[in-house]
C-alpha cells in the first residue's frame, strides 16, 4: 500500500456513487409519495380496496361496508376543512398582530412578503388540484375483478 491516493480515490468514488444512487432513489420515491392522493381524498377508496383484497369480501359485504367507509371519509374531509379554516383564521390574526408592531416601511415589506406567500400557496393548490383532476381513479373506485 505504497500509494494511498488510490485508496482515497477509490473510497471517494464509492461515496460519490452512493450519493448519486441515493439521490436518484430519493427522487423516485419522493415523486411516488407526492403523486399519491391526500389522505382525506383517498382514504375511503384505499381502505375499501384493501379490505376487499385482504378480507376477500363478497359483493354483498362490499355493498354494506362501502357506505360505512364513505361516511367516515366524509367526516374526515369535513374535519380537515374545519381545521384548515381555523388555521387560516389564526394566520390572519398572526399577520395583523405582527403588522401592528412594525414601522410603516416594515409594514409595506411585510405586506409584500405575505402577498408573495399567498401567491405561492395559490399556485401550489392550483397545481395540486390539476394533478388530482388528471389522475385515474384510485383502485377502490374500480369494480372488483370477477370471481
Amino acid at each position: 500500500m505504497n500509494k494511498p491516493w488510490k485508496v482515497i480515490l477509490a473510497f471517494t468514488g464509492i461515496f460519490l456513487a452512493g450519493v448519486l444512487v441515493g439521490g436518484l432513489v430519493t427522487l423516485r420515491v419522493g415523486r411516488h409519495f407526492a403523486q399519491r392522493l391526500p389522505m382525506a381524498e383517498g382514504y375511503g377508496p384505499q381502505l375499501l380496496g384493501r379490505l376487499v383484497t385482504q378480507l376477500d369480501l363478497t359483493p354483498e359485504q362490499q355493498a354494506k361496508i362501502k357506505p360505512i367507509v364513505d361516511q367516515a371519509a366524509e367526516e374526515l374531509r369535513e374535519l380537515r376543512r374545519t381545521t384548515q379554516h381555523s388555521s387560516a383564521a389564526v394566520l390572519v390574526r398572526l399577520q395583523g398582530d405582527i403588522s401592528a408592531q412594525l414601522t410603516p416601511a416594515q409594514k409595506t415589506k411585510f405586506d409584500e412578503l405575505a402577498a408573495q406567500q399567498r401567491e405561492r400557496f395559490k399556485r401550489f393548490m392550483d397545481e395540486r388540484g390539476r394533478r388530482l383532476r388528471d389522475r385515474p381513479p384510485p383502485p377502490g373506485d374500480r369494480p372488483p375483478p370477477p370471481r
